[in-house]
């Protein structure tokens, strides 16, 4: 008779664990959603302090003051960059059409970490270079920043655009 009381309680104390576990995986899921949303938020937010830079250093559009302003724009980003690719949040656990993320990231952790770090100094180098005028050395910078900092990204972590 005992055992045919607890079974029920049993039960449903094990439908409740199951429920709140799988529930768990859902935000988990939810949140590495959210945070390829975000992380291509901050793409963006580099892309549109990029292409000004990259505007005077080719052509001399706008002025030194701004290529201070967007490499320092740029620089900030840096400082969230590691929080937006958590584990579980690229191709293979999403499709390559929600995601450029490889999983060498994660393989890689120390390298991807060291390449953040890349873009960090030469973004850095790039606002103090800036800050003194020097046209030729402003351009020089941001052909560094272009190939060491986002290309030191870019090549060995993202993927090929998905068609």
């Amino acid at each position: 008779m005992y055992k045919t009381k607890m079974l029920p309680k049993f039960v449903a104390a094990a439908v409740l664990a199951g429920t709140v576990a799988l529930s768990g995986c859902a935000s988990s899921s939810a949140d590495k959603s959210a945070a390829i949303k975000d992380r291509q938020a901050l793409m963006q937010t580099i892309l549109k302090n990029w292409k000004p830079i990259k505007a005077f250093a080719k052509s001399g559009a706008g002025s030194n003051a701004d290529v201070v302003k967007h490499a320092k724009a740029i620089n900030a980003t840096t400082d969230q960059m590691l929080a937006v690719f958590p584990k579980g949040s690229g191709r293979g656990d999403f499709s390559d059409k929600q995601t450029r993320a490889l999983p060498a990231i994660w393989k890689n952790w120390e390298g991807f970490k060291k390449a953040n770090q890349t873009l960090s100094n030469e973004s850095a180098k790039l606002a103090s270079i800036a800050a003194s005028g020097d046209k030729q050395a402003i351009a020089k910078q941001v052909g560094a920043m272009g190939k060491l900092g986002c290309g030191g990204c870019h090549k060995p972590f993202r993927g090929a655009k998905a068609k």
